[in-house]
């Protein structure tokens, strides 16, 4: 008798290294990997790599015109942590025409698997906690998808969780 098994793919993580993973979900249309990155002027950037399946896509947070389910990655306003610059998205999308009723434009849609950095500027070498929001609606399936993640500074050392499944 055979017995028939579920083969799911993990996602192509270039953070395998990371200690902290968040579980991968095998019905999600996409998983998030989060992590602190130094650049290479010692300065540490929040790296987010997002993988999709099933033809998910949501809309870049580089799409010009005003969408309510744009991605943003953000911090909660505090005194200990700010972003030094922009969120930058590699690959970078590419604006595309949509005919669809809601869309009737130009959009940039996220279809690949991404990356987003946002550098930081860390303004206390004490301990603290500052929070953040992911924020994004997740196509086709017309979710409106919010994670929460902590940034840690404990001893010196940075470090990211998200709070929220995906």
């Amino acid at each position: 008798m055979e017995i028939a098994s579920a083969e799911v793919h993990l996602p192509l993580n270039p953070y395998d290294s990371v200690s902290f993973k968040e579980p991968y979900n095998p019905h999600s249309p996409y998983h998030l990997d989060l992590k602190i990155e130094d650049t290479e002027n010692d300065l540490k950037q929040l790296v987010l790599f997002i993988t999709l399946r099933d033809g998910a896509h949501f809309v870049s947070p580089n799409a010009e015109r005003s969408f309510k389910g744009k991605f943003s990655m953000t911090l909660n306003e505090n005194n200990k942590l700010k972003p030094r610059e922009d969120l930058i998205e590699i690959p970078l999308s590419v604006e595309e025409i949509d005919t669809h009723p809601f869309v009737n434009g130009t959009i940039n849609w996220v279809r690949e698997d991404t990356t987003y950095k946002l550098p930081l500027n860390i303004l206390t070498e004490s301990d603290f906690e500052a929070t953040g929001l992911i924020r994004f609606t997740i196509e086709p399936r017309c979710s409106l998808e919010e994670i929460p993640f902590v940034v840690r500074q404990q001893s010196g050392i940075l470090s990211v969780k998200i709070l929220g499944g995906c």
